[in-house]
């Protein structure tokens, strides 16, 4: 694969992904879809690095919903649909996705991280936080698509902090009054195709 200017080795040990092995997924993922009229590659592989890099953040989008979704079910609590929407506007939007992009270092690893006349990257939400989600989608394809693993590395890493950033903030409020709209225990249980014959407690 010729070469995209991408810093992978930097990358890797910024992700620090355990037993990280899909370098060329990764710098797929890396690949800013602005740098490819830019390289010298055939026009018919600029348009598979881009669906495949489309494709990756597709995955990587659904996978932090979920993750999201996951941890908050995790939690105990219980959520009206209009307040899981909440929570994932805050924490799973694009610039949020941003933020998480810059933390990690995706725009000083990422195709155009010397290209000149480069907007600075909290202005470019749309990039960073599509490469994010495109990260998160070569993490899940690394592990086998082990969901667990890949949770325990978003959690630790962004969600957790995230979660926490937003229930602390002075405008958050749990709202404990009961509503049509509760999502219970019982139906997320149900969403996720899980029982208590399955060894789930709704206690």
């Amino acid at each position: 694969m010729p070469s995209r200017n991408i810093k992978c080795e930097e990358a890797k040990r910024a992700i620090a992904f355990p037993g990280f092995h899909s370098d060329d997924l990764l710098e797929i993922a890396l690949t800013d879809p602005c740098t490819l009229n830019e390289m010298n590659l055939p026009r018919a592989e600029q348009d598979r690095i881009k669906r495949k890099y489309r494709t990756l953040a597709f995955m990587g989008d659904a996978l932090i919903d979920t993750i999201l979704a996951d941890y908050l079910y995790g939690t105990g609590r219980e959520f009206e649909r209009e307040e899981l929407d909440d929570y994932r506007k805050a924490i799973a939007d694009r610039l949020s996705l941003t933020d998480f992009a810059i933390e990690l270092g995706l725009p000083d690893f990422s195709s155009s991280w010397n290209r000149k006349n480069r907007k600075p990257p909290e202005e470019e939400f749309g990039t960073w936080g599509e490469m994010f989600e495109a990260v998160v989608g070569v993490l899940f394809l690394d592990a086998d698509r082990d969901f667990d693993k890949v949770a325990q590395w978003l959690c630790d890493r962004f969600l957790r902090a995230a979660v926490e950033a937003y229930e602390d903030d002075e405008d958050y409020e749990l709202d404990d009054d009961e509503d049509p709209t509760l999502v219970t225990s019982e139906d997320y249980a149900e969403m996720m195709g899980l029982s208590e014959s399955d060894g789930v407690s709704f206690t």
